[in-house]
């Protein structure tokens, strides 16, 4: 393993590259969950949630799927859906072909939650890469997309 001044440029590079990646993302992640919880009392974790209820088929999504689609535990996706159905935004149902499977879907009142939510999001996503333009977005995209095939 290269330590100190065993790392070539090229390693520096990649390794500012990774830096500035995961600092760029982590601010995002930040000014959305602030925007989230100030105008909607909500977190990431649970809009993330929603988002993909929300893009379910109608007869809702299973649970296992769910913690797949967000790459998190069962445990995780559980506790993070908990209040969402104390507050009637999501519901829980135990399949009629198999009790150990259950499925979650949006109620009418989380799909017009989310709705609300949603249009907020993409305008404060717009906001923030407002900074490049259409065709330097699209180059991120591009690179981002070759980053992950690399890593995957």
């Amino acid at each position: 393993m290269a330590h100190g001044s065993d790392i070539t440029p090229h390693q520096q590079s990649a390794l500012r590259a990774w830096l500035r990646l995961l600092n760029g993302s982590n601010q995002i992640r930040k000014t959305l969950q602030a925007r989230l919880q100030a105008a909607h009392g909500m977190s990431l974790s649970r809009f993330d949630v929603l988002a993909n209820l929300y893009r379910a088929p109608e007869g809702g999504v299973r649970l296992s799927d769910l913690s797949k689609q967000l790459m998190v535990s069962n445990g995780n996706v559980t506790q993070v859906m908990a209040p969402l159905m104390k507050e009637g935004l999501v519901e829980r149902q135990a399949s009629p072909e198999d009790g150990r499977v259950a499925t979650a879907k949006l109620t009418a009142v989380g799909r017009t939650l989310f709705e609300a939510m949603a249009a907020d999001h993409a305008l404060w996503v717009e906001e923030l890469f407002d900074t490049l333009d259409t065709d330097e977005q699209q180059m991120l995209v591009r690179l981002l997309e070759k980053l992950e095939g690399a890593a995957g």
